[in-house]
């Protein structure tokens, strides 16, 4: 009964006895192997037929070291990888039977992964090419939002500009519907990028302390504006039971509170909005619970299940939005713990109900909700200057204006090539700088300043970006930038930051550093780079670093074309090391090369000439980190 058993499984199997002969093949061990092997007793060991000539296995004597291993132990185990011939893989399982402490069988059987290979090769190859999609997507995006945010903030700031002048009231009309379509094609560029971040998981929250209930007081604000501008009532209350301090990303927080209600009041034409904040009951864990209640239009049961769908809306709801809002809600309470439900009836109305897990915190430490900055007035304090590192000419244009309305002069360069050259013949109080610029980007240029000796006090550094990206404040502030300023910008966002930083004196005016007489000796002809260089510290560090650099790697080819004795790229390579060395003034190192180039050097001391080569350039790169005054 076992052998018919054996013989109909699809697993081929052969048995052997004590003595490791072969006793029994079942049927798919027979078609696997070869069709005119019988059925019957066979006195051969399995693994002397493994090893005979022609066998399907393509590494017959690894798969025989493999299984005489499992029987010297005498315990069940497994072959990995075997591969047969026509492709496929399999892996050999083995059994011992034994009476009395004494083996008298072995079993193997062969199972066929082939198929789960591909598929989890293909699975690979899927999430790779997902992966990579996901990478360029949030490439466009970060892109996109740096693009449109650049134009977007010099159309605010000149509505702002013109609103702050002597208006009309038909032109402060017009201004402010410039206001409200820049601020909802901002809220749709934040929107498309919070939903991608949420969607490939990679958005982070960050929870702080907060006055939980002066959040929802301020969002409360808001949207009793919005509801004020249609006529509808607008009321909200908080559960005196809600824990005053919370921990929670309060970013976050008032986003989920700003999108629900502000559905409520688009979606409303007539009546009122109320807003309740509470917690949920005891024993069950600390959770904030926001109900929004509307008398709109409401929605009928067929349409709820693709509410929260990104860009679908409920019926009757064509061309308010892209749907985005409530999409990210979604996402948001759940990263958050909690959950949202909402009910409705058409004609009456619509109920959301959403809960988010806050842990109640001691007041200390505490982050305040944000307020909106102050208007733009003139500055109280003394007349400054301000220099302003932007290569956009809109951009410029607002900026300008806006910081000689704060009384403060101004002035403009295009690069940081331009900041390093302003700072050197003249004074400034603070520096407002463009991330992205051309030679030298606004990163670099604030790290070259720091090490020029203009400290964060001394000359306060302002990043002006239209980046996007989770991380650039951080990035921003690690290259020595004091502050971080997001286009599109208001005018009283400039002003007060502006403000926050110019209590400091003056910049001490910081002269270009003097070339040493000699930092290298035969290492490097310092004049060489001084007239390379024009004396310009900036550019004299930005060719030392790609030069070290490049002559590393240039190097390293020739070390590997020294070693396998490629005459014609060690003529090349050794051609392209001495020109360049000539051009920074490094002579010994130009010397060596040309041997190499000029085959002056024997094919047996070639390594060693090379190391030498090497050992120079260690030379060249210490004189020109003294020179630089810093590491390269």
């Amino acid at each position: 009964m076992e052998k018919r058993l054996l013989d109909h499984l699809p697993t081929p199997v052969v048995c052997e006895d004590g003595e490791r002969r072969v006793v029994y093949t079942n049927r798919a061990f027979r078609r696997l192997w070869k069709p005119e092997l019988p059925a019957g007793r066979v006195v051969q060991r399995f693994f002397d037929l493994v090893s005979e000539p022609g066998a399907l296995f393509v590494d017959a004597l690894a798969l025989r070291q493999q299984a005489s291993e499992l029987l010297a132990e005498h315990e069940a185990g497994s072959v990995f990888g075997v591969l047969l011939a026509d492709g496929r893989e399999l892996v050999c399982d083995y059994v011992p039977l034994f009476d009395g402490g004494r083996v008298t069988a072995h079993v193997w059987s062969f199972r066929d992964v082939s198929e789960a290979r591909r598929e989890a090769a293909d699975d690979r190859a899927a999430r790779e090419v997902s992966e990579a999609a996901i990478v360029a997507r949030d490439s466009f995006l970060a892109r996109m939002s740096h693009d449109l945010r650049s134009p977007l903030g010099v159309v605010l700031g000149a509505a702002q500009l013109l609103a702050s002048g002597d208006a009309s009231e038909e032109q402060r009309e017009s201004l402010e519907a410039i206001f409200n379509a820049s601020h909802m094609l901002l809220q749709l560029i934040d929107d498309v990028l919070d939903y991608s971040k949420l969607r490939a998981g990679r958005f982070v929250l960050t929870p702080r302390v907060v006055d939980l209930w002066a959040l929802l007081d301020e969002a409360a604000s808001a949207l009793k504006s919005l509801a004020a501008g249609k006529g509808l009532e607008f009321e909200h209350s908080i559960d005196p039971d809600l824990p005053r301090w919370a921990r929670v990303d309060p970013a976050r927080l008032r986003q989920l509170v700003m999108n629900v209600g502000a559905n409520a009041v688009k979606y409303t034409d007539a009546g009122a909005v109320r807003l309740h904040a509470g917690r949920s009951p005891p024993p069950a864990p600390p959770m904030l619970t926001i109900r929004v209640e509307d008398t709109g239009q409401g929605m009928s049961k067929d349409t709820l299940p693709g509410l929260f769908d990104a860009y679908s809306q409920g019926a009757g709801h064509e061309s308010r939005g892209t749907g985005l809002g409530l999409a990210i809600t979604r996402e948001l309470v759940e990263l958050m713990g909690g959950t949202v439900q909402v009910e409705s009836t058409p004609g009456v109305g619509t109920t959301f109900a959403l809960s988010v897990r806050v842990d109640p915190a001691r007041p200390s430490h505490v982050m305040k909700p944000s307020r909106p900055p102050p208007p733009l007035t003139p500055s109280s304090g003394a007349r400054r200057r301000i220099l302003i590192a932007e290569d956009n000419f809109f951009t410029q244009v607002i900026l300008k204006k806006t910081i000689e309305r704060l009384g403060h002069a101004v002035e403009i360069a295009h690069n940081g090539l331009e900041v390093i050259d302003a700072l050197g013949v003249g004074t400034f109080d603070a520096v407002i700088m463009d991330c992205q610029m051309p030679l030298l980007d606004g990163y670099s240029t604030t790290a070259r300043l720091r090490e020029l000796g203009y400290d964060r006090t001394a000359l306060p550094v302002i990043a002006l970006t239209a980046s996007a990206v989770p991380g650039d404040r951080e990035k921003c502030l690690r290259s020595g930038m004091n502050d971080y300023l997001t286009k599109p910008f208001t005018l009283a966002e400039v002003g007060a930051t502006l403000e926050r930083w110019l209590a400091a004196g003056p910049a001490p005016k910081v002269s270009k550093p003097a070339l040493p007489e000699d930092p290298g000796s035969d290492a490097l002809d310092v004049r060489r780079l001084e007239d390379l260089s024009g004396g310009d510290a900036a550019v004299l560090a930005d060719v030392c670093a790609v030069f070290v650099e490049d002559m590393g790697a240039r190097l390293s080819d020739l070390e590997r074309a020294a070693e396998s004795a490629d005459a014609v790229a060690l003529r090349r390579i050794a051609h392209v090391v001495a020109g360049s060395a000539s051009n920074v003034g490094a002579r010994t190192l130009e010397s060596l090369a040309r041997d190499v180039e000029l085959e002056r050097v024997r094919q047996n001391g070639l390594v060693a000439h090379v190391a030498e080569l090497r050992n120079q350039l260690d030379r060249v790169r210490g004189a020109m980190t003294r020179l630089c005054g810093g590491a390269l």
